[in-house]
């Protein structure tokens, strides 16, 4: 896959891994739900920092990954990280 480079490609790429990281409906999600709220944990979401760093090829910090925990949230994370 090409790497994302504006703000909408890198939330259908976020949305896109964690409605399949945490086996939701696309209604589900909201760029605003908490992914804990959504029934995530923090295996999940490590599982998801993991799955966008092998689909885009971004590494993130330690921080980041803390800071993901919403879509709205792993986007600006992944933003910042790619220099978007």
């Amino acid at each position: 896959m090409t790497t994302p480079r504006t703000e909408q490609e890198i939330r259908a790429v976020v949305r896109e891994t964690a409605l399949r990281i945490f086996e939701l409906e696309p209604e589900e999600l909201a760029d605003e739900t908490d992914f804990e709220t959504a029934g995530g944990d923090s295996l999940l979401r490590l599982e998801l920092v993991a799955a966008l760093r092998d689909r885009i090829g971004v590494e993130y910090s330690v921080a980041d990954e803390t800071e993901m925990t919403s879509v709205k949230a792993a986007v600006e994370v992944t933003r910042r990280a790619l220099g978007v």
